[in-house]
């Protein structure tokens, strides 16, 4: 497409020269007239300074001081007053004076100068000094020597000063021979150079933009048009052959541009066809990618059956989509009852083919679990079955079954990412169990399994590769560190399962360097069945979190067979150190409560967790009140001990007690006695 373009290259370039030739042109007047003005104004200098020396030297300083004392004219005095005039005559000077300098001006002691009023200056008149003069006056007052001053009379014109001291005996000047030389003449010569210095400056000017306009315009300008005229045809479509017929002569950079424009029309004709050849590719990838996200779509697990009693376990998985066609997927779903299977995995590599292999396997795993078989059979016929399948594909798969009834968990990771294990709300750890080789990939892999017990509130955290390999600016993986790090944030421990699996894509997303990463998938579990030796719930500070710990409290005991009086104690123990432990804590705070009865050992072990400064509560109390409850506390406990670190302080009460059967023996025996 042509555009008219109404500051040309040439127009600049002209302006350019015009500019720089009326800088370099004012510069050099400046500098030359500045050079002619000083050397004028040191020469007339020199003159003036020659008269007034000449015949200061020639003076008596006693007799001047005589005139001035006494202001009679003598023979003598006549005789001074001749060679003066003879002396401005012969030198040149307009005016010569001999004058002693007074506070209100010159006293005039001899003087070949016009009076203001008809006839000549006398002996005894003042000649005042003011404007540009007053300078002149100031140095004379002090004895110092006087530099030639060039000042404008409205009457007489341009004029300059010079004044030479007659010398004294003791190094001073009492009296000054001050002459006057008339500047006209070199005003005049000075303005005649300025106008001819710049007449021959505009001259040159006016020459170098001749040469412009037949050197440069011809060497430089027109070969940018043709250049410019050419690209123009072809982005418009009208003529791609007209660089061909652009013929720069020139061996410099024009030319060098010339053979670029030629090279680039042939570069620019094979990226056309690679470009359809991308566009292509690009349309066949986006229907692999919509193709593989309704797949993924379609093998994400359905919600688990409405069951009346619930049940003891959560489950949630998220499945993040990545910049490449990602085959990361997860599942659960239930073998019996009791039983949850989890499954979470990823099919290296990009295509159709490896979104069939996804699905095959998917199904393969969940035929044999389905089947009855133990894990450890229902893995290993899994893998013979997708080895059969292809010997190209491999599945990286985490497959796990949680008894809900007794907490078992039993897993076989076949080349997955390590989960994380988070115990009763307290830290995540990696699991310490090295994984085994993909599904697929060896037919004689025999696999192990491994087996945890899990209790009230814990939680796993099982991720695809992707979400590990996700890297910061410095290359560091997310999962070295970071992924841990993220879990084990306070806001994210106190999040249910869903909000905890996005807290954990937001803060990958915030950790990569890149604008888009690779895809992944995350699922999370959490254990729910309480236990009758070990519970915990979550309070918040005050009168509600009391309420809620003495309802658990009293629910846990019950269940170890602890009522009556002994319940009660250790409710009120348990409540005191609550009420303790909020003192030192914010308001809004959150306490984490675990409830220990060791089977056989007649002890309760009540563990509160919170931030409460890093201060022990029964040590920092508030008031009497306070004091009087960790007094009460320390008597009836048999122990109470204080930690606190990573932010996080603990308190534990140990208390001993008693079941009423032990109780009504004790009242049987004393009665029998």
């Amino acid at each position: 497409m042509k555009r008219n373009t109404r500051f040309t290259l040439g127009k600049k370039l002209l302006l350019m020269v015009l500019l720089v030739s009326l800088i370099l042109s004012a510069a050099a007047l400046a500098a030359s007239y500045w050079a002619y003005l000083r050397d004028t104004r040191a020469l007339y200098g020199q003159v003036g300074e020659s008269i007034a020396k000449t015949f200061a030297s020639r003076l008596n300083q006693e007799e001047l001081d005589g005139y001035a004392r006494h202001g009679l004219e003598d023979e003598r005095y006549q005789e001074i007053q001749d060679a003066l005039e003879t002396a401005a005559r012969e030198g040149g000077a307009v005016r010569l004076d001999i004058v002693c300098p007074q506070e209100n001006g010159l006293l005039i002691l001899f003087s070949t100068g016009e009076a203001d009023t008809e006839g000549r200056v006398s002996l005894g008149d003042i000649r005042p000094l003011k404007n540009d003069l007053a300078d002149v006056l100031a140095d004379m007052r002090a004895g110092g020597t006087v530099d030639p001053v060039t000042w404008r009379d409205g009457e007489l014109g341009w004029r300059m000063m010079t004044a030479a001291p007659v010398p004294q005996s003791d190094g001073g000047a009492a009296a000054y021979v001050v002459a006057e030389l008339d500047m006209d003449p070199a005003i005049q010569e000075e303005r005649g150079f300025l106008l001819g210095t710049g007449s021959l400056l505009a001259v040159l000017a006016a020459g170098l933009i001749v040469a412009y306009m037949l050197v440069i315009r011809r060497s430089f300008i027109q070969p940018i048009r043709l250049l410019t005229k050419a690209a123009q045809d072809y982005e418009g479509g009208e003529d791609k052959s007209t660089f061909t017929k652009v013929k720069i002569k020139s061996h410099d950079e024009l030319r060098t541009l010339s053979d670029a424009f030629r090279m680039m029309l042939v570069e620019i004709d094979l990226n056309n066809f690679e470009q359809k050849e991308l566009a292509v590719r690009e349309q066949k990838l986006e229907i692999e990618l919509q193709l593989a996200n309704e797949l993924n779509s379609s093998m994400l697990p359905k919600e688990l059956p409405q069951r009346e009693q619930g049940y003891e376990f959560d489950v949630h998985g998220l499945l993040c989509s990545g910049r490449e066609v990602e085959y990361d997927f997860y599942d659960y779903f239930m073998l019996d009852q009791d039983r949850l299977c989890v499954i979470i995995g990823a099919v290296p590599g990009e295509g159709i083919p490896q979104a069939l292999y996804t699905v095959m396997a998917q199904t393969a795993i969940k035929s044999q679990l389905r089947s009855g078989v133990p894990l450890a059979a229902a893995m290993t016929a899994a893998n013979s079955q997708l080895h059969e399948m292809s010997g190209t594909f491999v599945l990286h798969a985490l497959v796990g079954v949680l008894d809900g009834m007794t907490g078992k968990f039993s897993c076989i990771n076949a080349g997955q990412e390590v989960p994380l294990l988070m115990r009763s709300q307290d830290w995540y750890e990696w699991v310490q169990a090295p994984p085994y080789a993909p599904l697929g990939q060896n037919e004689n892999v025999v696999y192990q399994v491994l087996e945890l017990e899990l209790h009230q509130g814990d939680r796993m955290f099982f991720h695809t590769q992707g979400l590990g390999e996700i890297q910061d600016q410095h290359g560091k993986a997310f999962s070295e560190e970071q992924l841990r790090a993220a879990l084990n944030l306070s806001e994210s421990r106190g999040l249910d399962l869903v909000r905890q699996l996005e807290f954990i894509r937001d803060e990958a997303a915030a950790y990569s360097s890149r604008v888009q990463v690779d895809g992944y998938a995350m699922l999370t579990l959490e254990y729910r069945r309480k236990d009758r030796a070990m519970a915990h719930c979550v309070l918040t500070a005050g009168p509600e979190g009391e309420r809620k710990l003495m309802n658990f409290l009293r629910g846990q005991l019950k269940a170890n067979g602890y009522t009556g009086r002994r319940q009660a104690e250790a409710a009120v123990l348990a409540d005191e150190l609550f009420v303790l432990c909020c003192q030192q804590a914010e308001p809004d705070a959150r306490f984490l409560a675990q409830c220990a009865i060791p089977e056989g050992e007649d002890l309760i072990v009540l563990r509160l967790k919170g931030p409460m400064g890093a201060q022990n509560p029964l040590q920092s109390t508030k008031g009497d009140s306070a004091a009087r409850a960790a007094k009460y506390i320390t008597q009836n406990a048999q122990r109470v001990t204080f930690e606190s670190r990573d932010s996080m302080d603990v308190v534990t009460m140990t208390k001993k007690m008693e079941t009423e059967v032990s109780e009504r023996a004790v009242e049987n025996r004393r009665i029998g006695r």
